[in-house]
């Protein structure tokens, strides 16, 4: 019986044994075999703002009436750090000379025909104020706001796919929103406006957007368009914004004094 029950007892203890080790491995080999969640848009955005990386983004501006279409070209850099835009290049072409823009938190530099600078001279700081800052933005939606992401995916009425942008598939999502739910949701969008928060008619005016997300979320175009009526004339307004180069090593240097004029030199000059 003794021995009956000593063998019972190891053979038990080999199958709980076994059991064990079978379980924890079908375990292990469950958790390998769970698949990578991609992270969300936000998610990736937020992921790009660190010091010294950027992206570049080049704009098309187009405003179409019976007869007449104008257009002109923007080309933005933006040098991102600790979550936000530090800094942000604008070249902008058109039917005039160029006009080039820096802006940094505090300060908005200016070089072109709007903003002569006097001989000697590069850039004009036509601006000093705590107010500015500098955005990555197109017709007012906010690209470098995580929040302001997701509140626009939230208007998405529908999703497809949509091509290939920046060397990436893209899905592309479209939606429409109103030009006072926008100031709601875009910081850039508020900045443009300062305190005056659309009403009435602007208020409820709606903006259509698309919106093309990269396999790594990250957004590659956007495209935009919106119509306001002046007088017996009806304007149709599109901007279409491409984004290249996430995560690109930039740097934006603040122009040095002795090559600035003050707000006050180029007036003059």
């Amino acid at each position: 019986m003794t021995r009956w029950t000593t063998t019972l007892t190891i053979a038990t203890m080999i199958t709980l044994s076994t059991a064990t080790t079978t379980g924890a491995l079908g375990t292990a080999h469950a958790e390998a075999s769970l698949p990578t969640l991609a992270p969300t848009p936000p998610d990736a955005l937020r992921h790009q703002l660190v010091e010294h990386r950027g992206v570049t983004m080049s704009q098309l501006f187009t405003s179409r009436e019976p007869g007449e279409t104008t257009s002109y070209r923007k080309k933005t850099r933006a040098e991102f750090g600790k979550g936000t835009v530090l800094a942000t290049d604008v070249r902008e072409r058109g039917p005039s000379d160029p006009l080039r823009y820096l802006t940094f938190k505090g300060r908005l530099y200016c070089q072109g025909w709007i903003c002569p600078a006097p001989e000697g001279k590069t850039w004009v700081l036509i601006s000093e104020n705590a107010r500015t800052r500098p955005f990555l933005q197109s017709d007012g939606i906010d690209l470098a706001s995580p929040e302001t992401l997701r509140a626009i995916l939230s208007t998405a009425t529908t999703k497809q796919p949509g091509g290939v942008y920046d060397h990436t598939r893209t899905t592309l999502y479209q939606g429409t929103l109103t030009f006072g739910r926008l100031y709601a949701i875009s910081p850039a969008f508020r900045d443009q406006h300062h305190t005056a928060k659309p009403t009435g008619k602007y208020a409820k005016a709606k903006l259509s957007w698309q919106l093309w997300l990269g396999a790594d979320r990250l957004p590659r175009r956007l495209k935009t368009s919106w119509s306001e009526k002046l007088g017996e004339r009806l304007i149709t307004h599109t901007v279409d914004a491409r984004l290249i180069g996430w995560g690109t090593k930039t740097t934006i240097p603040l122009p040095s004094p002795e090559d600035t004029a003050g707000p006050n030199d180029w007036r003059d000059s």
